[in-house]
């Protein structure tokens, strides 16, 4: 534990050297403005930045696409970071992820987003599957409506692919019983969306679900379509913005070549985020409902019982100096514990931590989850570098 502590002790000494925060810098070459244009510490967006983001990566007043020009500057950029992780029960872990992105506009219709990530272990090398591979069509110009098909993270209130935290917001990826399914990943599927103004923002997205790793092979019935619908909208008040949203579904469960069946699922959630000087606070409240998430012995095709689940997380960002923000985040989810557990526990988490730029595309990150309910505590620190 001394350990720990004094890790974090050296993380917050180092704050007096570093510079002022900077950001992926694909887009801040292209368009030569600096990273925090559109970003309030990355990768976390400001307003500019949202509004950058919902018309497609494109600028209010954008010149005409020059293909030269753009070929000249394609926005790629790759993400490379070293982590290491411990805990109360384990000696830790370091890993390394990179992570190629390319992104940005194909002139006044056109835009798309494609990345993939590579990670490094001890004895291990892999690649993962990409977060985002979509194309995106502007049908009424200026981010008023768009259709975006491929794979591509749900139109969150509060990113999870591309948080700014080292651990996850647990509600996202709340569930009962044997069911797989979440809303913090990526999905494949299609989308539309569009604006009113600078201040109105809704979509609605078509996706498969996600049902179990290696279900498809076990039967046809678990690889289809399920035409899972993820609905969102939301509105700016200057700095501050409130949101709702809801995903609703059916996906297969497979426990085995003769244990295939449906269940119904719901997720509705609430959210907000205000600006108090230098402090952001920022959340979400959930609920979810499965229908026929546990399977028995005597009932392999499912109870038919339908479990619920509540909760959300608050998050604290103190931006202390352009190089600094404090974080705190309160993890709370109120459901069944184990897969076929039917009675209800709360599962809270407290995670203190800050994220420090050491230079201009240098970020260093330290948090800590206290968890309750006999639960290891664990902590990571990380060290992120954007070229």
């Amino acid at each position: 534990m001394k350990r720990r502590l004094a890790l974090a002790a050296v993380t917050v000494a180092m704050a007096g050297a570093a510079a002022p925060a900077q950001a992926i810098p694909a887009f801040a070459r292209r368009y030569d403005v600096e990273c925090h244009f559109c970003h309030q510490g990355y990768p976390k967006l400001n307003n500019i930045g949202l509004r950058f983001k919902e018309r497609g990566f494109r600028l209010e007043h954008e010149d005409a696409f020059d293909a030269n020009a753009w070929t000249r500057s394609v926005p790629v950029a790759m993400r490379a970071s070293a982590r290491h992780d411990f805990s109360d029960e384990t000696s830790g872990s370091t890993s390394m992820f990179l992570k190629p992105v390319s992104a940005g506009n194909l002139g006044e219709r056109l835009a798309y987003w494609a990345d993939t990530g590579f990670a490094i272990n001890k004895n291990d090398f892999s690649h993962s599957k990409p977060d985002n591979a979509w194309l995106r069509f502007e049908i009424v110009r200026g981010g008023k409506l768009y259709a975006k098909v491929g794979r591509f993270e749900l139109d969150l209130p509060f990113t999870q692919a591309r948080t700014p935290h080292l651990f996850s917001y647990d509600i996202y990826f709340a569930n009962t019983g044997f069911e797989s399914d979440h809303i913090g990943g990526f999905q494949d599927g299609f989308e539309i969306g569009g604006g009113f103004g600078n201040d109105l923002h809704w979509s609605a997205a078509v996706v498969k679900g996600r049902n179990p790793t290696g279900a498809a092979d076990i039967g046809d019935r678990a690889g289809k379509f399920d035409a899972n619908v993820f609905l969102r909208a939301s509105r700016r008040l200057e700095r501050n913005r409130v949101g709702l949203f809801a995903y609703i579904g059916r996906n297969t469960i497979v426990l085995g070549p003769t244990n295939l069946w449906d269940d119904n699922l719901l997720r509705l959630g609430a959210d907000a985020s205000l600006w108090v000087q230098k402090m952001n606070l920022y959340g979400v409240a959930m609920y979810g409902r499965n229908d026929n998430s546990i399977a028995t012995i005597d009932q392999p095709a499912g109870t038919g019982q339908a479990l619920s689940f509540g909760g959300g997380f608050l998050q604290a960002d103190y931006h202390g100096r352009d190089n600094l923000v404090l974080t705190l985040r309160f993890n709370l989810v109120n459901g069944p514990g184990e897969a076929a557990a039917t009675d209800k526990e709360t599962f809270t988490g407290i995670f203190p931590g800050l994220q420090l730029w050491l230079f201009e595309r240098a970020k260093l990150s330290f948090e800590y989850g206290l968890l309750n309910r006999e639960r290891f505590s664990y902590g990571a620190i990380q060290v992120e570098v954007a070229f």
